[in-house]
């Protein structure tokens, strides 16, 4: 339950860094997308592995965790846009 509070916070801040950078916030939703996805991937991964469920529990954590560090890497590395409310410098 309580990653759901940590998901939404941390997705709030990666649509944050996104609008720093004039991105909009929608980029938010890589960090859920992200965590997700990992976490599915790695129970299926496990599973088909014939892992315990232990095992399928604590690779889907890892694999939502490394969704996670991937989504967070790509926000951050968005080159900047343009400010719109700033005018341009180029006289016309």
């Amino acid at each position: 339950m309580i990653e759901i509070f940590v998901l939404v916070k941390f997705c709030k801040r990666l649509a944050e860094i996104a609008r720093e950078k004039h991105r909009p916030g929608s980029w938010g939703a890589l960090g859920a997308l992200g965590w997700i996805g990992g976490e599915i991937i790695g129970a299926l991964v496990a599973s088909r592995g014939h892992g315990d469920k232990g095992s399928v529990y604590v690779m889907a954590l890892l694999c939502g965790g490394i969704g996670v560090a991937l989504a967070y890497a790509v926000v951050r590395s968005l080159k900047p846009l343009p400010d719109p409310n700033f005018p341009s410098a180029r006289v016309v």
